[in-house]
C-alpha cells in the first residue's frame, strides 16, 4: 500500500495513519495535515501517570480514563491523540480508536517538549471547534494547571493554579489536584 505524505491536494487520511510504520512517534492528522511529534521525555510521561491515576481514582462508573497512545478519529477525518482523554465509558471501543460519533468529556494535554505551541493554540482551537466541554493544560516544567471550560462555544479559563495550590474540579466528576504534587 502507498502511503500518502502530504500532497497538497489531497488531505491526509486516518487511512494513510494506519499506513505508517511504528517508529516511536505520536502522529496526528489536524485539518487534514500529518504532524508527528517524538516520544515524549521522561518529565512529560512522569506528569501525565501521576495525573492518570489521580483521574482514575476520581472517576465515576460512567466514565472511562485513557492515555495516549490512543486515537480518537475525529469528525473530518483527522485524528488526534491527547495525553489523557476523560470519555463516557458507553463511547469506548475496546479494540479501536475512539469514535468521531463520540466527544470526550474532558481532555488534558502536556505541553510537549518539541511542539508546546501545539497545544497551547492548535490543539486548543481544536478541542474549542469539537465542543469539548472542559480542557487542561499542563506545563510539566513548572508545572500549571490550567483549566479551560466552554462557555456559550468559547473557552474561559476557569481556573489557573500552580505550586501546591488545589484545583478543585467537578467536571466530569469531583476531583482534587495539587500541581506541586505531579513530580513529586
Amino acid at each position: 500500500m502507498a502511503v500518502h505524505l502530504g500532497d497538497p491536494a489531497r488531505p491526509f487520511t486516518y487511512e494513510d495513519l494506519e499506513a505508517l510504520p511504528d517508529d516511536g512517534y505520536r502522529r496526528e492528522i489536524i485539518g487534514g495535515r500529518l504532524i508527528a511529534t517524538p516520544a515524549p521525555n521522561a518529565r512529560h510521561q512522569l506528569v501525565v501517570a501521576h495525573l492518570l491515576a489521580i483521574l482514575h481514582a476520581a472517576k465515576t462508573a460512567e466514565a472511562a480514563v485513557v492515555t495516549a497512545p490512543y486515537d480518537w478519529r475525529l469528525p473530518d477525518g483527522g485524528s488526534v491523540q491527547p495525553d489523557l482523554v476523560v470519555v463516557r465509558r458507553e463511547d469506548v471501543d475496546l479494540d479501536g480508536p475512539l469514535p468521531a460519533s463520540a466527544l470526550p468529556l474532558l481532555v488534558v494535554e502536556v505541553l510537549s517538549a518539541s511542539k508546546p505551541e501545539q497545544d497551547r493554540a492548535v490543539k486548543k482551537a481544536l478541542y474549542e471547534h469539537l465542543g469539548v466541554s472542559a480542557y487542561w493544560l499542563v506545563d510539566p516544567a513548572i508545572p500549571p494547571i490550567v483549566v479551560f471550560r466552554l462557555y456559550r462555544g468559547r473557552y474561559q479559563v476557569e481556573a489557573s493554579v500552580t505550586g501546591d495550590e488545589a484545583l478543585e474540579s467537578d467536571w466530569p466528576f469531583p476531583v482534587r489536584v495539587v500541581p506541586g504534587d505531579l513530580l513529586r
